[in-house]
Protein backbone atom coordinates (compact mmCIF):
# COMPACT_ATOMS: atom_id res chain seq x y z
CA UNK A 1 0.00 0.00 0.00
CA UNK A 2 1.62 3.30 -1.01
CA UNK A 3 2.12 5.69 1.87
CA UNK A 4 -0.21 8.66 1.98
CA UNK A 5 1.33 12.00 1.19
CA UNK A 6 0.38 15.02 3.23
CA UNK A 7 1.18 18.67 2.60
CA UNK A 8 3.41 20.68 4.86
CA UNK A 9 2.01 23.16 7.35
CA UNK A 10 3.27 25.98 5.17
CA UNK A 11 2.49 25.74 1.49
CA UNK A 12 5.95 26.57 0.25
CA UNK A 13 8.82 24.21 -0.37
CA UNK A 14 11.15 24.32 2.60
CA UNK A 15 14.67 23.03 3.01
CA UNK A 16 16.01 21.20 6.04
CA UNK A 17 17.59 22.98 9.01
CA UNK A 18 21.25 23.99 9.05
CA UNK A 19 22.17 20.98 11.13
CA UNK A 20 21.38 18.84 8.07
CA UNK A 21 22.62 21.17 5.33
CA UNK A 22 25.46 23.58 4.81
CA UNK A 23 24.74 27.08 5.97
CA UNK A 24 25.98 30.47 5.08
CA UNK A 25 25.03 33.15 2.63
CA UNK A 26 21.49 34.14 1.71
CA UNK A 27 21.64 32.29 -1.60
CA UNK A 28 18.76 29.87 -1.22
CA UNK A 29 16.27 28.19 -3.45
CA UNK A 30 12.58 27.86 -2.92
CA UNK A 31 11.19 29.29 0.23
CA UNK A 32 12.83 29.73 3.51
CA UNK A 33 15.74 27.44 3.20
CA UNK A 34 19.01 27.72 5.01
CA UNK A 35 21.60 30.11 3.82
CA UNK A 36 23.90 28.20 1.48
CA UNK A 37 27.36 28.95 0.44
CA UNK A 38 29.96 30.84 2.35
CA UNK A 39 29.31 31.20 6.04
CA UNK A 40 30.72 34.67 6.48
CA UNK A 41 30.41 37.43 8.95
CA UNK A 42 27.71 39.31 7.24
CA UNK A 43 29.01 42.81 7.38
CA UNK A 44 32.01 44.18 7.29
CA UNK A 45 35.55 44.29 7.64
CA UNK A 46 36.80 47.79 8.23
CA UNK A 47 40.39 48.16 7.46
CA UNK A 48 42.86 50.73 8.47
CA UNK A 49 42.93 52.99 5.56
CA UNK A 50 46.32 54.50 5.16
CA UNK A 51 49.65 53.15 6.03
CA UNK A 52 52.71 55.24 6.46
CA UNK A 53 54.85 55.24 3.39
CA UNK A 54 57.54 57.38 4.86
CA UNK A 55 60.05 54.67 5.59
CA UNK A 56 62.26 55.68 2.71
CA UNK A 57 62.40 59.31 3.80
CA UNK A 58 65.01 60.05 6.48
CA UNK A 59 63.29 63.32 7.26
CA UNK A 60 60.16 61.40 8.16
CA UNK A 61 62.11 59.30 10.60
CA UNK A 62 63.56 62.36 12.15
CA UNK A 63 60.26 64.12 12.38
CA UNK A 64 59.37 62.01 15.39
CA UNK A 65 55.84 60.60 15.32
CA UNK A 66 53.35 62.86 13.82
CA UNK A 67 50.84 60.48 15.23
CA UNK A 68 48.48 59.21 12.61
CA UNK A 69 45.92 57.58 14.80
CA UNK A 70 44.90 54.32 13.08
CA UNK A 71 42.21 53.04 15.37
CA UNK A 72 40.88 50.00 13.50
CA UNK A 73 38.36 48.94 16.09
CA UNK A 74 34.81 49.10 14.69
CA UNK A 75 31.56 48.07 16.25
CA UNK A 76 29.66 46.06 13.65
CA UNK A 77 25.91 46.33 14.01
CA UNK A 78 24.71 42.72 14.42
CA UNK A 79 21.29 43.42 12.87
CA UNK A 80 21.12 41.67 9.51
CA UNK A 81 24.19 39.50 10.13
CA UNK A 82 23.82 35.97 8.80
CA UNK A 83 23.32 33.33 11.48
CA UNK A 84 22.56 29.66 12.06
CA UNK A 85 19.02 29.02 13.22
CA UNK A 86 19.63 25.79 15.12
CA UNK A 87 22.50 27.34 17.06
CA UNK A 88 20.93 30.75 17.73
CA UNK A 89 24.39 32.26 17.47
CA UNK A 90 23.40 35.94 17.59
CA UNK A 91 24.60 38.32 20.32
CA UNK A 92 22.54 39.23 23.36
CA UNK A 93 19.22 40.98 22.66
CA UNK A 94 19.13 39.47 19.15
CA UNK A 95 17.82 36.16 17.83
CA UNK A 96 18.37 34.26 14.59
CA UNK A 97 15.17 34.51 12.55
CA UNK A 98 13.91 33.96 9.04
CA UNK A 99 13.10 36.86 6.77
CA UNK A 100 12.60 37.50 3.09
CA UNK A 101 15.61 39.48 1.86
CA UNK A 102 15.94 41.57 -1.27
CA UNK A 103 16.85 38.53 -3.36
CA UNK A 104 16.00 35.45 -1.32
CA UNK A 105 15.07 34.03 2.07
CA UNK A 106 17.75 34.37 4.72
CA UNK A 107 18.51 33.70 8.37
CA UNK A 108 19.72 36.87 10.04
CA UNK A 109 20.17 38.32 13.51
CA UNK A 110 17.19 40.52 14.37
CA UNK A 111 16.45 42.46 17.57
CA UNK A 112 14.28 40.96 20.29
CA UNK A 113 11.29 43.32 20.24
CA UNK A 114 9.01 41.74 22.83
CA UNK A 115 8.68 39.54 25.87
CA UNK A 116 5.79 37.22 24.97
CA UNK A 117 6.67 33.77 26.27
CA UNK A 118 6.11 30.24 25.00
CA UNK A 119 2.40 29.52 24.58
CA UNK A 120 1.41 33.19 24.69
CA UNK A 121 -0.25 35.16 21.91
CA UNK A 122 2.11 37.17 19.72
CA UNK A 123 2.33 39.43 16.70
CA UNK A 124 4.68 38.86 13.78
CA UNK A 125 5.68 41.82 11.60
CA UNK A 126 5.70 39.73 8.41
CA UNK A 127 8.45 37.88 6.59
CA UNK A 128 10.04 40.98 5.07
CA UNK A 129 10.63 42.53 8.50
CA UNK A 130 11.12 39.15 10.20
CA UNK A 131 10.64 40.46 13.74
CA UNK A 132 8.00 39.49 16.29
CA UNK A 133 6.86 40.16 19.85
CA UNK A 134 8.09 36.85 21.29
CA UNK A 135 10.97 36.80 23.75
CA UNK A 136 14.55 35.82 22.92
CA UNK A 137 13.83 32.10 23.28
CA UNK A 138 10.76 31.80 21.05
CA UNK A 139 9.29 32.55 17.61
CA UNK A 140 5.79 33.65 16.58
CA UNK A 141 4.00 31.04 14.45
CA UNK A 142 0.69 31.81 12.77
CA UNK A 143 -0.97 32.04 9.35
CA UNK A 144 2.17 32.54 7.29
CA UNK A 145 2.01 35.05 4.42
CA UNK A 146 4.96 34.81 1.98
CA UNK A 147 4.18 38.29 0.63
CA UNK A 148 4.98 40.07 3.88
CA UNK A 149 1.66 40.73 5.63
CA UNK A 150 1.86 40.60 9.45
CA UNK A 151 0.08 37.89 11.41
CA UNK A 152 -1.08 36.96 14.90
CA UNK A 153 -0.02 33.65 16.38
CA UNK A 154 1.50 31.83 19.34
CA UNK A 155 5.08 31.79 20.61
CA UNK A 156 6.90 28.46 20.22
CA UNK A 157 10.26 27.73 21.80
CA UNK A 158 13.24 27.85 19.46
CA UNK A 159 14.86 24.42 19.13
CA UNK A 160 18.55 25.01 19.82
CA UNK A 161 20.93 22.13 19.11
CA UNK A 162 18.01 19.79 18.47
CA UNK A 163 17.00 19.90 22.14
CA UNK A 164 13.44 20.34 23.44
CA UNK A 165 11.57 19.56 26.63
CA UNK A 166 10.45 15.94 26.93
CA UNK A 167 6.85 16.84 26.05
CA UNK A 168 7.92 18.65 22.86
CA UNK A 169 9.35 17.64 19.53
CA UNK A 170 11.87 19.57 17.41
CA UNK A 171 10.32 20.30 14.02
CA UNK A 172 11.20 22.66 11.20
CA UNK A 173 8.98 25.55 10.22
CA UNK A 174 10.71 26.50 7.06
CA UNK A 175 14.25 25.81 8.12
CA UNK A 176 13.69 27.37 11.52
CA UNK A 177 13.52 24.55 14.10
CA UNK A 178 11.03 25.04 16.93
CA UNK A 179 9.82 22.92 19.83
CA UNK A 180 6.18 21.92 19.35
CA UNK A 181 4.10 19.93 21.87
CA UNK A 182 3.57 16.27 20.99
CA UNK A 183 -0.12 15.40 20.65
CA UNK A 184 -2.56 12.63 19.74
CA UNK A 185 -5.26 13.61 17.23
CA UNK A 186 -7.50 10.83 18.53
CA UNK A 187 -7.56 12.35 22.03
CA UNK A 188 -9.79 15.40 22.50
CA UNK A 189 -8.05 18.32 24.16
CA UNK A 190 -4.60 17.08 23.20
CA UNK A 191 -3.70 20.65 22.12
CA UNK A 192 -4.59 24.13 23.32
CA UNK A 193 -7.87 25.82 22.34
CA UNK A 194 -6.30 27.75 19.43
CA UNK A 195 -4.16 24.84 18.22
CA UNK A 196 -4.67 21.75 16.09
CA UNK A 197 -2.87 18.41 16.23
CA UNK A 198 -1.12 18.28 12.85
CA UNK A 199 1.02 15.57 11.24
CA UNK A 200 4.57 16.66 10.45
CA UNK A 201 6.47 14.07 8.44
CA UNK A 202 8.53 12.38 9.62
CA UNK A 203 8.42 13.76 13.16
CA UNK A 204 4.81 12.83 13.89
CA UNK A 205 1.89 14.73 15.43
CA UNK A 206 2.48 18.09 17.09
CA UNK A 207 0.36 21.07 18.12
CA UNK A 208 0.44 24.11 15.86
CA UNK A 209 -1.86 27.12 15.56
CA UNK A 210 -5.19 26.27 13.97
CA UNK A 211 -5.53 27.65 10.43
CA UNK A 212 -8.07 30.35 9.73
CA UNK A 213 -9.99 28.29 7.16
CA UNK A 214 -11.33 25.50 9.40
CA UNK A 215 -12.39 23.42 6.39
CA UNK A 216 -14.61 20.38 6.87
CA UNK A 217 -14.56 16.80 5.58
CA UNK A 218 -14.24 16.68 1.79
CA UNK A 219 -13.20 20.33 1.47
CA UNK A 220 -9.84 21.29 -0.09
CA UNK A 221 -6.86 21.99 2.17
CA UNK A 222 -4.00 24.06 0.72
CA UNK A 223 -1.92 23.43 3.85
CA UNK A 224 -1.88 20.99 6.74
CA UNK A 225 -3.45 23.64 8.98
CA UNK A 226 -6.38 24.39 6.66
CA UNK A 227 -8.67 21.71 8.10
CA UNK A 228 -10.81 22.12 11.20
CA UNK A 229 -9.37 20.69 14.41
CA UNK A 230 -9.70 16.90 14.44
CA UNK A 231 -9.37 16.52 10.66
CA UNK A 232 -6.42 15.52 8.50
CA UNK A 233 -5.33 16.87 5.09
CA UNK A 234 -4.69 14.03 2.64
CA UNK A 235 -5.01 12.74 -0.89
CA UNK A 236 -7.45 9.97 -1.93
CA UNK A 237 -10.29 11.46 0.10
CA UNK A 238 -13.84 10.45 -0.81
CA UNK A 239 -15.48 13.06 -3.02
CA UNK A 240 -12.16 14.64 -4.08
CA UNK A 241 -9.83 13.98 -6.99
CA UNK A 242 -7.22 11.35 -6.16
CA UNK A 243 -4.39 13.88 -6.55
CA UNK A 244 -6.18 16.66 -4.67
CA UNK A 245 -5.65 17.37 -0.98
CA UNK A 246 -8.85 17.42 1.06
CA UNK A 247 -9.83 17.22 4.71
CA UNK A 248 -10.83 13.86 6.14
CA UNK A 249 -11.41 12.34 9.55
CA UNK A 250 -8.83 10.59 11.69
CA UNK A 251 -9.28 6.97 12.73
CA UNK A 252 -7.62 4.27 14.80
CA UNK A 253 -6.07 1.48 12.74
CA UNK A 254 -6.37 -0.83 15.77
CA UNK A 255 -10.15 -0.42 15.79
CA UNK A 256 -11.89 -3.40 14.21
CA UNK A 257 -14.91 -1.29 13.20
CA UNK A 258 -14.85 1.17 10.31
CA UNK A 259 -15.52 4.54 11.92
CA UNK A 260 -15.02 6.60 8.73
CA UNK A 261 -17.78 9.09 7.96
CA UNK A 262 -17.50 8.31 4.23
CA UNK A 263 -17.40 4.53 4.56
CA UNK A 264 -20.42 4.27 2.24
CA UNK A 265 -18.19 5.87 -0.44
CA UNK A 266 -15.43 3.35 0.12
CA UNK A 267 -13.39 5.16 2.77
CA UNK A 268 -11.33 2.92 5.03
CA UNK A 269 -8.84 3.59 7.81
CA UNK A 270 -5.25 3.64 6.55
CA UNK A 271 -2.16 4.43 8.65
CA UNK A 272 -0.79 7.92 8.09
CA UNK A 273 2.79 6.81 8.55
CA UNK A 274 4.02 8.27 11.84
CA UNK A 275 7.37 6.74 12.73
CA UNK A 276 6.84 7.29 16.46
CA UNK A 277 5.63 3.89 17.76
CA UNK A 278 3.18 5.60 20.12
CA UNK A 279 1.54 7.32 17.14
CA UNK A 280 1.77 4.58 14.49
CA UNK A 281 -1.86 3.54 15.08
CA UNK A 282 -3.23 6.92 13.96
CA UNK A 283 -4.86 6.66 10.55
CA UNK A 284 -6.94 8.71 8.14
CA UNK A 285 -10.12 7.80 6.26
CA UNK A 286 -9.21 7.50 2.59
CA UNK A 287 -10.12 5.53 -0.52
CA UNK A 288 -7.72 2.60 -0.66
CA UNK A 289 -5.64 2.39 -3.86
Amino acid sequence: MPAMRTPALISITLALPCWLLACGSPATDDAPSDSHGDHGESEGESESESESESESSPSADATSDTGTDTDTGTDTDPEGALCQADLQDCPENYKCLLRRGAEDWEFVCLPVNGDDGVGESCEHDGVIAGTDTCDAASWCIGPFDPNGAPWSGLCYALCVGGECDSADRCVGIGSLPVCAPVCDPLVAGSCGPSEACIFRAPEGFVCFPQGAEGNGVGEPCPTGASCAAGLHCSQNVAGCGSEDYCCTDYCDTNDADNSCAAQDQGAVCEPIGATDPTQAHVGACVISN
